[in-house]
């Protein structure tokens, strides 16, 4: 298990000529998401951050020559790499799979681009990120997406408030389901444990800070 990059993967075969997909990914990635795109022998690499985490995206842009017609065209392969610390948390799992989602949005996006180009058309209303904002559902989603995070957040705080009075007294406290207590040398282990976890988020969130305001 990678405990610094969440990895998400999905792919999509274009019918377009391989430098026309480029050409289009490029323009989506760089003027409609803001990331910075670096080459990359087969295709490019593009940096910037979603839902305030720091990703990573590698994508792989080849021609899809096979029998079928569906197979012909360019495949473009997407490798989005997540850091897991962000100023919000740190994320084990992709709630309500928010970065697939995304993924699935950025290949919208680049085949929309690719149409723009084709057509010659610079109707921005068709733009998959600009319709998903206007959606009803998305803002729902939105919603409880931060409803989540700010449930957990207020979690981590109670078992932070916790530790500290467990390691004061020897007594630790465990908010969950079953409702959890331990006492004695137990307790003020568990609780510097949780207390060292809690700096180590909070060292890697700041560094985190740093690097973006250093690539901004």
């Amino acid at each position: 298990m990678d405990w610094k990059y969440k990895h998400f993967h999905q792919e999509r075969v274009l019918a377009a000529s391989r430098d026309l997909v480029t050409e289009a990914a490029r323009t989506f990635m760089a003027e409609s998401l803001g990331w910075q795109v670096t080459d990359t022998p087969d295709g490019f690499s593009a940096q910037g951050y979603s839902f305030t985490h720091r990703a990573i995206a590698n994508l792989w842009i080849q021609s899809a020559a096979g029998g079928a017609s569906s197979e012909s065209g360019t495949r473009v392969a997407v490798e989005l790499l997540v850091e897991r610390v962000g100023w919000r948390g740190y994320m084990l799992f992709d709630v309500g799979g928010y970065y697939n989602i995304q993924i699935r949005k950025w290949l919208d996006g680049i085949q929309w681009t690719l149409h723009q180009k084709l057509t010659g058309s610079h109707d921005e209303s068709t733009n998959p990120l600009v319709v998903a904002q206007n959606k009803p559902a998305a803002c729902i989603f939105n919603g409880c997406l931060v409803f989540i995070v700010v449930t957990f957040a207020l979690y981590l705080l109670v078992t932070l408030i916790s530790a500290v009075v467990g390691l004061l007294t020897g007594n630790l406290f465990l908010l969950g389901r079953g409702d959890l207590t331990i006492h004695g040398i137990w307790a003020r282990i568990v609780s510097a444990l949780i207390l060292m976890f809690g700096a180590f988020i909070a060292w890697r969130i700041k560094r985190s800070g740093k690097a973006r305001r250093a690539v901004m």
